[in-house]
This record gives C-alpha cells, sequence and structure tokens, in this order.
C-alpha cells in the first residue's frame, strides 16, 4: 500500500484534531463492489484495516478522552481517530469485538434501543431476523474496556411522514404532518417527542450497561442546533452527525463522522482520512452548476398535477448534469411588482401550495442536487419580517443548503463604483445586518451535516467595485451572486474579467455569475463565450438564472456543454429529443 503525501505528513495534525469514521455490518461474503448492502465492510478489509492502523501508528481515541481534550484542555495523540459502528448488528459481537481485542484497538457503538431484544420491523428490514447484539453480549464488550456504548435515538432510526406528498424524513429533524389535519407537528410537540425519546434511550442503556451515557449518534446523521439543544436538556451533551470533517475534540458543537461504504479496502479508507484531514469542508472550492427556477412554475390545482410537473422538471435537471439548485418559494400572482404568496408554511403570508419541502427532498434524493431557498429583500420593504421568514422556512426545510438574498438595487451602488456614498454604506449595512440576523435563524433549524451557505445576489451588468465589496465584506457573505443580462455590452464584459483579475483565488472561488435567460435565448452564442471566458479567469461557480419549462429545451440543446457537469460523454442523454419538444 503506498502512501500519499498527506499520510506521511499525519503528523502534523493541528492539536486535538481526529478522524472519526462510521461502520455498520461487518459479513466474511461482502462484495467487491455492489453488495446487497453499501455500508457493509468485509471481515478480511476490516482486519486489515486495524493493523494497518496500529503499523502507522493511529491511536483510537473514546468519547472519555474527547471530552478531556474538550473541557480539561487534555492534549489527544498526535494521530487520534475515533471508530464508531452504528445500529448494534449481530457482527459487532461477533466479528469486530474479536478484532479489536486482537488489535487492542477501542470502539464505540450506537444502539437503537428499541430494536434491542424485539423483533422491531425497522431492525429486521436493515439486517434481518435475530442479528443483533443482545444486551449480554454488550455488557461483556463493555467489561474489555475496548468498548463503550451510546444512544442512536429510542426509536428515531426511520422516517416520519413530512409532507403532504408523503415524503417520509428522519425523525429527529423532521416535523410530522398529519393529513386527516392537514397540519404540521407543533414546536412543542416536536420538542416533547424527541425529548421523550432521548430520555428513553439514555434511560435504558444506564440501566441495561451500569454505565452513564452521554453521547447521541444522530441516525442518518440528521441533526440541527435545535435538537442538539434538546439532546443537551436530555443529557446527552456529546452530538455526532455525518459528513467529512475531522473535528477538533475542543468543538462546543455537533461532531461529524465520516461514513464507509462500498466496502473500501485499508488504502482506500487511508486516502479517505488523508481527505478528512488535509481538506476539510471547503465547499466554495467545488466546481459548481446553479440552476435558478420558480416553484410558482410548478403549483397546479392538485398536488398530484404539481407533482407530475415535478417529476418532468427533475428529468430535465438529471438530463442537464448539474449539481446546484437554486429555489424561489415565493411568487408575484397579480404582477403588481410585490409577493403575494408563499409555497411553504409560514406565520406571515398566504401559502399558495406546500411545494417546497417536497420539492428539496425529491431534489436531493432523485438528482442529488444541493438546494437553495431565494427570497428577495423587497419582503423586508413590503413590511414583512424577513428573519421571520427565514426561520418558518428552514424550521420546515431542514434540508436546505443555505440562502440566497435577492438584494434587488440595493447592492448595486456597492459593486457599480469603488467609491461607496454614505447612502450606499447605510445600504450595505442593512443588506448584511438582515442576512446575518436570517442566518442566524436558518442555521438553527438547518442540518448540521450540511454545510450552510449564504449568497447575496446582485444584478448588473457593471462591476468596477467587485473587488472593493469583497475585500470590505470580509466574511459577511459566503457568496457573492451577479447576475448578468443580455444588454452587458463588450466593455462591460471585460471589465468584468479585468475585476476578476484583482480577486485572490478564494475571493474567485466565492464569486458566482449567473446569466439571466429571461432576454438571452436568442444570444447563446454571446453567453456560451462569456461563460468561457470566465472559467479561464478561474470562476467556478456558473448559474443559469430564470430556468422554466418554456426555455429548459433551448437549454439543454444549446447551452449543455457550458453548464453540464457529465464528465462522461457516452451517459448524455437529451430528454426532449423523442418528444420534440425543444424550443
Amino acid at each position: 500500500m503506498s502512501a500519499s503525501h498527506a499520510e506521511k505528513t499525519a503528523m502534523d495534525l493541528p492539536e486535538n484534531q481526529f478522524v472519526t469514521l462510521t461502520f455498520h455490518d461487518v459479513r466474511d461474503d461482502v462484495a467487491r463492489r455492489g453488495d446487497r448492502d453499501q455500508y457493509a465492510i468485509s471481515t478480511e478489509y476490516l482486519a486489515q484495516y486495524f493493523s494497518w492502523l496500529n503499523r502507522e501508528g493511529w491511536k483510537t481515541i473514546s468519547l472519555k478522552d474527547i471530552r478531556r481534550a474538550r473541557e480539561q484542555k487534555v492534549s489527544l495523540p498526535a494521530k487520534s481517530v475515533l471508530l464508531t459502528f452504528d445500529d448494534g448488528a449481530l457482527s459487532g459481537y461477533t466479528k469486530v469485538f474479536p478484532l479489536l481485542k486482537q488489535y487492542k484497538l477501542h470502539a464505540v457503538f450506537a444502539i437503537p434501543t428499541s430494536w434491542i431484544g424485539t423483533n422491531h420491523k425497522d431492525a429486521i428490514e436493515a439486517y434481518g431476523a435475530n442479528n443483533l447484539m443482545s444486551w449480554d453480549q454488550m455488557r461483556e464488550m463493555q467489561s474489555s474496556g475496548l468498548v463503550e456504548f451510546v444512544s442512536h435515538s429510542h426509536d428515531m432510526h426511520r422516517g416520519v411522514l413530512a409532507n403532504p406528498q408523503k415524503n417520509t424524513q428522519p425523525a429527529a429533524t423532521a416535523r410530522i404532518y398529519n393529513p386527516k389535519t392537514a397540519r404540521y407537528e407543533s414546536d412543542q410537540a416536536f420538542k416533547r417527542r424527541v425529548m421523550n425519546d432521548l430520555k428513553r434511550s439514555k434511560e435504558i442503556l444506564e440501566r441495561e450497561l451500569s454505565a452513564p451515557t452521554h453521547a447521541i449518534f444522530w441516525p442518518y446523521g440528521a441533526v440541527t442546533p435545535e435538537v442538539e439543544d434538546i439532546a443537551k436538556q436530555a443529557g446527552l451533551n456529546m452530538s455526532f452527525s455525518l459528513g467529512t470533517m475531522a473535528p477538533l475534540a475542543d468543538s462546543v458543537k455537533t461532531y461529524q463522522r465520516a461514513l464507509i461504504m462500498n466496502n473500501p479496502n485499508p488504502a482506500e479508507i487511508s486516502e479517505a482520512m488523508a481527505d478528512f484531514l488535509y481538506h476539510t469542508k471547503q465547499p466554495y472550492l467545488e466546481q459548481k452548476s446553479f440552476i435558478q427556477f420558480n416553484l410558482q412554475d410548478l403549483s397546479q390545482p392538485t398536488l398530484k398535477q404539481a407533482d407530475e410537473k415535478l417529476s418532468q422538471f427533475l428529468n430535465q435537471l438529471d438530463a442537464l448534469k448539474t449539481n446546484q439548485l437554486i429555489l424561489k418559494p415565493v411568487a408575484d400572482l397579480d404582477g403588481n411588482g410585490t409577493i403575494d404568496v408563499t409555497y411553504f408554511p409560514n406565520r406571515q403570508l398566504k401559502m399558495q401550495q406546500d411545494l417546497l419541502n417536497r420539492t428539496v427532498w425529491q431534489a436531493r434524493t432523485r438528482t442529488y442536487q444541493r438546494v437553495y431557498a431565494e427570497l428577495p429583500l423587497s419582503l423586508a420593504n413590503q413590511g414583512y419580517n424577513l428573519v421571520q421568514l427565514v426561520e418558518d422556512m428552514f424550521k420546515y426545510n431542514g434540508n436546505l443548503e443555505g440562502l440566497v438574498i435577492d438584494a434587488g438595487k440595493e447592492l448595486n451602488c456597492a459593486i457599480e463604483t469603488s467609491q461607496w456614498s454614505d447612502d450606499c454604506k447605510k445600504q450595505i449595512q442593512r443588506v448584511i445586518d438582515l442576512k446575518q440576523q436570517s442566518g442566524q435563524q436558518a442555521k438553527y433549524y438547518a442540518n448540521i451535516s450540511n454545510v450552510y451557505l449564504a449568497v447575496l445576489k446582485i444584478k448588473t451588468n457593471k462591476s468596477i467595485g467587485l473587488k472593493h465589496l469583497f475585500d470590505n465584506l470580509l466574511d459577511d457573505a459566503d457568496y457573492i451572486y451577479l447576475v448578468v443580462d443580455e444588454k452587458m455590452n463588450k466593455a462591460e464584459h471585460n471589465q468584468l474579467l479585468k475585476s476578476i483579475q484583482l480577486l485572490t483565488p478564494v475571493q474567485k472561488q466565492r464569486l458566482m455569475v449567473g446569466f439571466d435567460l429571461a432576454g438571452q435565448l436568442n444570444k447563446d452564442q454571446w453567453t456560451t463565450r462569456r461563460i468561457a471566458d470566465l472559467r479561464k479567469q478561474g470562476i467556478q461557480k456558473i448559474s443559469l438564472e430564470n430556468y422554466n419549462f418554456k426555455n429548459a429545451g433551448h437549454v439543454q440543446q444549446r447551452l449543455y456543454a457550458s453548464i453540464s457537469l457529465n464528465g462522461n460523454p457516452l451517459a448524455y442523454r437529451d430528454p426532449f429529443k423523442a418528444q420534440g419538444e425543444h424550443q
């Protein structure tokens, strides 16, 4: 096994940083690729990996080690790894425990307490009948000093009804939708349900294993700061989700765990560890292609008809092979220039149809999109409480990745010139204040396993103040989203390229450039050339603004090469070709 440079220099880890890996079932007969259980790893590979850990000087740590590092500032070993196993599969006792004893390693097992000693249908579906550890086996493992057990909830390792279209989503974060009353679970009922579950899980673990339980490993990695607070109140003040970050022991927030999938061999696991350690979450480095879409285009007389339109839209996205979706969940139905309806439950505006949750979930699970919601700053000018609206939106849509604030023309003064007047500075500060306040609310209800991003959207063809804007906003915005239209002339385009050249590499990665399709359908060559110019300047975030069913065929036919992230030309398919639907 050859070691990468990152692996060879692992001793250079920042103090108290550690890797957390999450395994599930272990079997002798796991297929090298395409096994029936994508989360299973072969006994042979796990043994080889344990041997590699010892050979390379890695130390397996316990939750107690992490608590001491966090609370007493005691340093962790230089090369620390936390091994975790979820769900309580019988292989934890028959396969993993013997290997832990052989290699003298420590591990943590997360137990859904309602599964143990029962015929729970979810447990049988996951692992088959009689294929979980017993309490006696867990007591034997714990007495070895090599194993500790934590909560994986009592009965939240399942989905609950989360919208009128009958999607099931993680029980720990979704507010349950009641189809009989057409209402969602109240805040009080939600908190009471989660609290009771966690308290019951903790009580059962402590009674059966005679040891205190302080940690919760969230099912599916689904956790928000809201439920993190509930867990602390239930006595579970160590929280673990899923993700790709190598966390720091002194973090006061939920730790992230890397999920082991597709039966990796030791070389593949060690390479993944290096990625976790040296390429921690920096989402601005990723190439992204955005499609911006108005939920008003999905609204139909019935939810069934709306769902048919959604399937049509997602089929188009899947063919485009873009990876980021911006949804507009509010609309101006009467065309008078003011927002009058939403497509999500809220306390201020009329909900035209409950579409946002379904669209976000389907886009994530069917086409693997990261989904953002866009709200216009004009809502605040209309007298609505924008921060409260954001709170309501994320409360019922915790799977959103972030928020796009359409600043209208309020930030144009900041980008069209590098000389800011006092009035301009006041406008900038107002936008930043609203962004920060709404971000605090959004993050409280957003899934911690995602990377929340805030985006400030500016629509103008002038960019002379772009560098000045970035330099003075500092970290106040994760992205600046500049939208240009077909009226941009050659001089303005060249100015944009010059402005981009002045940006630092990080600033370039935080710049999105969008092309408004409303007036550009007959200028696809213009758009293609400008996108190519931007990519040459290192701009990796490109968006198509105002994508809709009318221009979808044109985009597929004329702009696919510019916007698609499809790396395999043989996988290309045109969803319009058979129907002759090109516009």
